[in-house]
């Protein structure tokens, strides 16, 4: 295991780490844009007024490989801030059915919905269109791209899941970084759909009191219409998706005991970067996430994730994918009833098992010829 710890270092600092003159490169190019579009959103739409932004995802993490090119950025309606349960399931919300798993709808009290009837982001009932309420957001930034008159070849927009997706290039040296805004509520309340995590049956990570802190802490909802959902097409606009995104970002940088001693987000970073390099297209960093997840459960001590023992790590976490792709099942970390895979197709399944055992069996050599 030796040998194969010293070639996974000679990895990351080939193929993994973030150089931080970069990083303040791509900062400095890139929030002066971004927090001008926010700002001209702010002044043109009152809605949109108290954004509170929070950064989420792999670079704030710190878990982002390669060039730092990706920022994923949660804007927190403060006016859509959720105390209690998103709506009174006792009430008819006019709808035929219950949300799907990992789904919820919003009910805006009464009094508080008209200044939402606007862009018809509230029905009759007050119940609010996440799927409007995104629209919205989303023409007011490719406005503000237009009136503070910026090249349109140099800033460009695209809708993308919950986000709306700044592309900036830079005129200079041409680097193109790509910013995620994500529209969003804060639940201060913890779902149901998730209860199973608050009281799961663990060896030791989370401890108890951290994981009290999260589910205290709720989540937020963000605009992403269910795949693959039996749910009527007129019905689908209502549905808020759970994000558990600040959880996740607590269990990175409060999860781990000693975490400066930890290889933890190295073997991440590791993974992430063969999936690049490799294309292993549908994975997506979030797949390998809720791996790492559940193998910290796994191996809930310090000593687990010490340094010389990168390359078991490493190859728990090849073992555990492979695994996953064979049966064609992930469970999401949080709300274990929902399939990560569920939409991978069993060719697609087969595919990726094959690359990922091919690595496993000789991680040496597929590590020795990345790095020709």
């Amino acid at each position: 295991m030796s040998q194969l710890n010293a070639i996974l270092k000679r990895y990351i600092s080939e193929k993994v780490t973030l150089r931080q003159d970069e990083i303040s490169e791509a900062l400095d190019s890139c929030w002066p844009v971004v927090e001008e579009i926010l700002e001209y959103v702010q002044l043109k739409d009152s809605r949109f007024a108290a954004m509170e932004i929070e950064g989420k995802g792999s670079y704030y993490e710190r878990c982002k490989v390669g060039e730092p090119d990706e920022f994923d950025l949660m804007l927190v309606i403060k006016d859509l801030e959720l105390d209690g349960d998103p709506y009174d399931d006792t009430e008819d919300d006019g709808m035929s059915a219950e949300p799907p798993t990992g789904f919820t709808r919003v009910m805006i009290e009464m009094g508080k919905e008209e200044i939402w009837r606007k862009n018809s982001c509230v029905n009759a009932r007050g119940m609010l269109s996440a799927s409007r309420v995104k629209a919205v957001f989303s023409s007011l930034v490719r406005s503000a791209i237009e009136e503070l008159d910026y090249d349109e070849s140099l800033v460009k927009v695209r809708s993308h899941g919950p986000a709306v997706t700044l592309t900036l290039t830079n005129y200079i040296d041409e680097k193109s970084y790509s910013i995620d805004l994500v529209p969003a509520i804060k639940d201060k309340t913890w779902p149901e759909d998730a209860d199973e995590w608050k009281a799961r049956s663990r060896r030791g990570w989370p401890n108890q009191k951290l994981v009290r802190e999260i589910w205290k802490d709720g989540c937020h909802l963000v605009a992403k219409v269910p795949k693959g959902s039996t749910v009527p097409e007129g019905e689908k606009q209502f549905l808020w998706r759970f994000s558990f995104s600040g959880a996740e970002k607590t269990l990175f940088l409060e999860g781990g005991q000693g975490e400066a001693s930890s290889c933890r987000k190295r073997v991440l970073r590791i993974l992430k970067a063969l999936k690049e390099q490799l294309e292993l297209h549908p994975l997506t960093s979030y797949h390998l996430k809720t791996m790492l997840f559940y193998e910290c459960e796994e191996n809930p001590h310090h000593s687990h994730w010490s340094f010389d023992r990168l390359g078991e790590r490493f190859m728990g976490l090849l073992l555990r994918l492979e695994t996953c792709l064979s049966q064609r099942h992930c469970p999401h970390y949080f709300i274990r009833e929902l399939n990560l895979f569920e939409m991978f197709s069993p060719q697609k399944c087969v595919e990726l098992t094959g690359i990922i055992q091919t690595i496993r069996i000789n991680p040496q050599r597929v590590l020795s010829h990345l790095m020709e």
